[in-house]
Order: C-alpha cells, then sequence, then structure tokens
C-alpha cells in the first residue's frame, strides 16, 4: 500500500468518524431525515466510501471511480442541506443548544474531507489510469 492509498483509507474512515458524530448531533437536535434522504444518507453517504475501500486493493480504477462519485455526491448533498436551502438541517437556522456546535462543527468538517476524498479519488484515479494492469514485456 502506498502512501496515496493510505491517505484514501485515512480519509474514508475520517469521514465515517465524524458521520456518525454528524449523525448523533441530528439525532439530538431531533433533526430526522425523510426516507428517502435517510437511504441515500446511508448508501451513498456511509456504505459507498467503505465499498470503495474493500474495492482498493484489487481494482484502483474502480475504487477511485466509486470514492470520487460518492464524495462528490455527499458533498453537493450536504452543501444544499447544510448551507443552501432553508430547512431544518440548515446551519444557520439550528437551535440553539448544546449539541448546535457540534451540529455545524461536524456539518462543515464533512464538506472539507469530502472535497478531500473527491481529490485523493481523483490522484488515485489517475495513478491507476498511468500504471498499466498487463503483463510488462513487448507487445506482439
Amino acid at each position: 500500500m502506498n502512501r496515496l492509498d493510505r491517505i484514501f483509507v485515512g480519509v474514508v474512515f475520517a469521514h465515517l468518524a465524524v458521520v456518525l458524530v454528524h449523525a448523533a448531533a441530528h439525532g439530538a437536535l431531533q433533526i430526522l431525515p425523510a426516507i428517502p434522504d435517510a437511504i441515500f444518507i446511508v448508501l451513498v453517504i456511509m456504505v459507498a466510501p467503505v465499498a470503495a475501500l474493500a474495492v482498493l486493493r484489487f481494482h484502483r480504477l474502480a475504487a477511485s471511480g466509486l470514492l470520487a462519485v460518492a464524495m462528490g455526491a455527499s458533498l453537493a448533498y450536504g452543501l444544499q442541506g447544510h448551507f443552501i436551502v432553508s430547512g431544518p438541517d440548515q446551519v444557520a437556522i439550528a437551535g440553539s443548544n448544546a449539541w448546535t456546535l457540534l451540529f455545524v462543527a461536524t456539518a462543515a468538517l464533512l464538506g472539507v474531507l469530502e472535497l478531500a476524498g473527491v481529490l485523493v479519488a481523483a490522484f488515485v484515479f489517475r495513478g491507476a489510469l498511468r500504471t498499466p494492469s498487463g503483463p510488462v514485456g513487448p507487445s506482439p
């Protein structure tokens, strides 16, 4: 495992940890997602990046593509839900509560980690494209 792969793994685990803390803040503040949102959150934000880890060792191109799509979609979803569209999930209107600071901080940190995930995935993808996958030797 090279340095970039270790960064890939670190970003995924850091993202998962922050997602879990953010979910706890959501629960404590009683900001619960609708069913379609919950499905997206579980499948795209939580499961897909971890699935990319399982694929990384065997197919770097697929793993980096999956991570880039999952983190990009997560970033777009989080930006619109937490910072752009007015609603119960927006950080500007979160109530004054002990959990509010944690909610706002984790929302911002998720954006940073998701952007980092997209960038790391792009570098891994680029490296996978440059690395030949077949046997080395003269071509026929």
